[in-house]
């Protein structure tokens, strides 16, 4: 298993920062092919903790024989919500987009807040 950590206060710049690492993790894992898609959950997952949580937050990007694990854990312990935006609806998609590209994902309260995690199949 390998892994990449990032902290980072709840700023929109964090997202940026957070797609980078990401864009450099897979590539360093030589996973190309799946880099869109982590990339995407990765910005959606870390743009949502900034947004709705604003709680310092860590980005961990997990790497075992058969997935990539992202996680996302934030200092808030309301529960993200699935919803289904319509389509004109400029917001409320990061969790729709995390559940077209991963194959599976779901968040989980810790001491603290919470983690959402979304995991994509190598």
């Amino acid at each position: 298993m390998t892994e990449t950590t990032m902290r980072a206060a709840p700023q929109t710049e964090a997202v940026e920062h957070a797609r980078r690492l990401a864009t450099r993790t897979m590539r360093t894992w030589a996973l190309m092919e799946r880099e869109e898609l982590v990339t995407a959950i990765v910005a959606e997952l870390v743009a949502n903790a900034v947004r709705h949580a604003g709680t310092a937050l860590e980005l961990r990007l997990i790497r075992d024989d058969s997935r990539v694990r992202v996680e996302v854990r934030d200092r808030a312990a309301q529960m993200p919500r699935l919803t289904v935006p319509g389509p004109l609806d400029e917001s409320h998609r990061g969790l729709f987009i995390v559940d077209r590209f991963a194959t599976a994902w779901g968040a989980e309260p810790v001491a603290g807040g919470k983690v959402v995690w979304a995991e994509v199949a190598i």
